[in-house]
């Protein structure tokens, strides 16, 4: 028996059809999942934030983790179902946007990210000492919180996103538009993984291939 809300299913099958990369990662999904409800609530939309525990990895929706990790059959089949039924009350443009950010970041960034939230750091003396089972208090997202993930749902234009390809050299992840994605040939990814060592290069990386054929960075 599956614990999940049938919103959280729903969520999770969006990103099964649409990032399914992302969605056979535990922690990606965990991260989708709390931006994409972070940014509805940010926006005074419909959200939900049942479940949410504190780990020291970030906000984990508890009876998600449960379900993705011991029901792992039962809960793909339950989150696409609930996805056909529901998929017409999420949000396309926050779900494309956040997913953006989660393919787009490595583990350790994510994190890094989701530390940030006030909902998190109200916490965190009680994470870091290894208490089980932190509750995060719907009250301790506040005016930073909304601050933080508007920023996040305002950086990228979701045409851009629907229009890109994402390419992954180790630590890296360059984003082409999806005619630039069809011009890259071995030598491109020879440049891009020789590259990906460049702690210069901040995700996600926006490239181009100019008219000769050469590899751009786009600030």
């Amino acid at each position: 028996m599956l614990n999940s809300t049938s919103r959280k299913l729903a969520l999770a099958g969006w990103l099964h059809v649409n990032a399914p990369d992302a969605y056979n990662n535990s922690l990606r999904l965990q991260k989708f999942l709390f931006l994409y409800e972070a940014l509805c609530k940010a926006e005074g939309k419909e959200y939900e934030f049942s479940h949410l525990k504190g780990y020291e990895r970030g906000p984990v929706f508890s009876t998600v983790w449960g379900d993705y990790t011991k029901e792992q059959e039962a809960f793909n089949i339950a989150s696409r179902k609930q996805f056909e039924k529901l998929g017409d009350k999420i949000d396309a443009e926050n779900a494309i946007k956040m997913a953006f950010i989660v393919k787009t970041s490595t583990d350790n960034e994510l994190s890094e990210l989701t530390h940030q939230f006030d909902i998190w750091k109200k916490q965190e003396p009680r994470i870091v000492a290894k208490e089980k089972q932190v509750e995060l208090l719907d009250s301790d997202f506040q005016e930073r919180d909304v601050q933080l993930i508007t920023l996040l749902g305002n950086m990228y234009d979701v045409d851009q996103i629907i229009d890109s390809a994402i390419v992954h050299c180790n630590n890296k992840y360059y984003v082409f538009s999806t005619e630039d994605a069809k011009r890259l040939t071995e030598q491109h990814y020879d440049d891009l993984y020789k590259l990906s060592d460049n702690d210069d290069l901040i995700n996600p990386v926006f490239t181009e291939i100019d008219s000769e054929g050469v590899l751009t960075f786009v600030d």
